[in-house]
């Protein structure tokens, strides 16, 4: 993970990917994340700190929160 690069998200716009993976570095709540077999209210849950919520992940937004996004593509 990572080999592509990855980028710190501290904003509230939509950020798009591909990404491999999202890892949390604060406690987190997501507007939205959109990827393969992703699913459920996202915007009611406050993810802790240190999480990984593996992708493919498309796209996400956080409404409160910071996150590292790992770039790439996974090729199943």
């Amino acid at each position: 993970m990572g080999n592509g690069g990855f980028k710190l998200v501290l904003v509230t716009t939509l950020t798009t990917g591909p990404f491999v993976a999202v890892t949390t570095i604060a406690p987190t709540t997501f507007t939205s994340i959109t990827g393969k077999n992703i699913s459920g209210s996202w915007s009611s849950a406050t993810i802790p700190a240190g999480i990984t919520l593996p992708g493919p992940i498309d796209s996400f937004q956080i409404l409160s929160g910071q996150v590292v996004a790992f770039n790439g593509v996974i090729n199943s």
